[in-house]
């Protein structure tokens, strides 16, 4: 007792006077006993894509997305399915602003390291089988160019002789033939393989800087063959070799890319030097646990996609050896669907949003009718022949998935935005309240500037208020 006193004694000597004290025993925890904090329920930027426009996909593509164990990781494949067969299509086309167009996209995947980019690699298996067949192309080619030019020396030797009259016409070099183009490449490298390879290729890379870090070398800057790539403008360079200037008159390259939010930055640091308008992208926002490496449910998808990949092979050859192009278009009333809707966003963008997307909204116009080339000519993959009309589900697909593109894009310009103001992205907290308001808010007719500063605390946060709004008030 008398020790129990004296511990109290010695505690009340550091109290304030005439303040009651309470003894609050080591390592008690205050909080036991009470009810855990609710957590805050998890809204996602982006609303997945939907059960129908999966279920509505050509054949081929449909199965495929179907092998994959979830609905993240299914449109990471689709984006960079469409992005790659964009570029094993030759001699397809169709007309769009009165020019002849091909079907080859840029694509972006962004998302954090380790959340699901992976299923991007599935996509790019799709033309493994086709990117051997042209390799095994320029083997027979070396092989048989070094026969000829045995033969050519041998005439030479006759000629110095003087039993030919006439001088040897020296053989002509094999070309290096792909599919796949190395983006760590100098800009007259890439050229040369594009002249090479009839002006078609693919850049695919799984780390968005690969291709960001060559663009800022000064050999390596082909930024401008991008840009003009995407339209099929000619360009030209010049080959040291043979002392003379090569022009590809129409490349048709694709590209798609993989990275993070860093990465993105460093390929595109501002909207203005035309590739951000140019990409479509898709932002991964994985929230999954940790998956089970060993689960084969499903089979051998490894041999599964290495099939698919010889399916796209054999229409590959079909297509590259036509002699007359196939014709793309869209039906009378799909061409006045697809105008109204476009006038739509693009009025809405420039209202609420910014001018300075004009330029991404009507590129994003082009994107979308591209989209519908691919899931058209895939859904024909056997009958590609004369001209092929979009389908109702197709074109009903392209435009689903250009809704989403836009959503996408307008992120991408908000982090652009904001990393250029040097501001940093503050995690939205009471996430579902800020929804609610906003959509109060808009009902009472604010604009989107008044509702992001009123709600979200700034003027630049219109392009999430715009988003949200489109998300989920028009939902209900």
């Amino acid at each position: 007792m008398k020790d129990d006193k004296a511990q109290k004694g010695n505690h009340d000597e550091h109290a304030p006077k005439g303040k009651k004290v309470v003894f609050i025993p080591p390592n008690f925890d205050l909080n036991d006993g009470l009810p855990p904090k609710d957590k805050e329920e998890y809204i996602p930027d982006f609303l997945p894509m939907s059960d129908e426009l999966f279920d509505e996909l050509p054949p081929l593509l449909r199965v495929a997305c179907e092998r994959l164990p979830d609905r993240e990781g299914q449109e990471v494949f689709l984006m960079g399915a469409i992005g790659l067969l964009s570029g094993m299509l030759p001699n397809v086309q169709g007309m769009y602003m009165r020019r002849t167009i091909h079907p080859n996209l840029y694509c972006f995947i962004v998302g954090k390291h380790g959340t699901g980019k992976g299923a991007l690699l599935w996509a790019k298996d799709l033309g493994e089988a086709t990117d051997a067949y042209r390799e095994q192309q320029a083997k027979q080619a070396i092989e048989k160019f070094a026969e000829e030019q045995a033969h050519y020396q041998r005439q030479v030797r006759l000629y110095d002789k003087g039993k030919l009259q006439e001088p040897p016409v020296p053989p002509t070099p094999p070309k290096h033939l792909k599919l796949y183009l190395p983006a760590n490449s100098s800009k007259t490298a890439l050229m040369q393989l594009l002249d090479e390879n009839d002006g078609r290729g693919i850049i695919f890379e799984t780390e968005g800087d690969t291709l960001a870090d060559m663009l800022k070398q000064d050999y390596g800057n082909f930024n401008d063959v991008l840009r003009k790539g995407f339209h099929h403008e000619p360009v030209s360079y010049f080959r040291r070799a043979n002392n003379e200037d090569v022009k590809i008159t129409r490349p048709m390259l694709s590209v798609v890319l993989s990275g993070t939010q860093g990465q993105l930055h460093k390929l595109l640091p501002t909207i203005e030097n035309g590739l951000f308008s140019r990409f479509m992208f898709y932002v991964l926002q994985s929230r999954a646990g940790f998956k089970d490496p060993f689960d084969d449910e499903g089979g051998d998808d490894e041999y599964y996609f290495a099939r698919l990949a010889d399916r796209f092979l054999a229409m590959y050859k079909k297509l590259e050896h036509k002699e007359t192009p196939v014709q793309f278009a869209l039906h009378p009333h799909q061409q006045k669907e697809f105008v109204r809707y476009f006038a739509a966003v693009k009025t809405e963008i420039q209202e609420h949003i910014s001018d300075d997307l004009d330029g991404t909204v009507n590129r994003l116009g082009l994107i979308t009718y591209r989209i519908a080339m691919v899931l058209t000519c895939i859904r024909f993959i056997d009958s590609l022949d004369g001209t092929l009309k979009c389908l109702k589900t197709d074109f009903n697909n392209a435009l689903a998935i250009s809704t989403h593109l836009l959503h996408y894009t307008l992120h991408v310009y908000e982090q652009i935005e904001l990393r250029q103001s040097k501001s940093k992205e503050v995690e939205i907290e009471d996430k579902k309240e800020k929804i609610e308001e906003a959509c109060r808010c808009r009902s009472m007719g604010m604009s989107y500037e008044e509702i992001a500063e009123q709600v979200l605390g700034s003027k630049t946060k219109s392009t999430t208020v715009w988003r949200w709004v489109d998300k989920h008030c028009k939902a209900g």
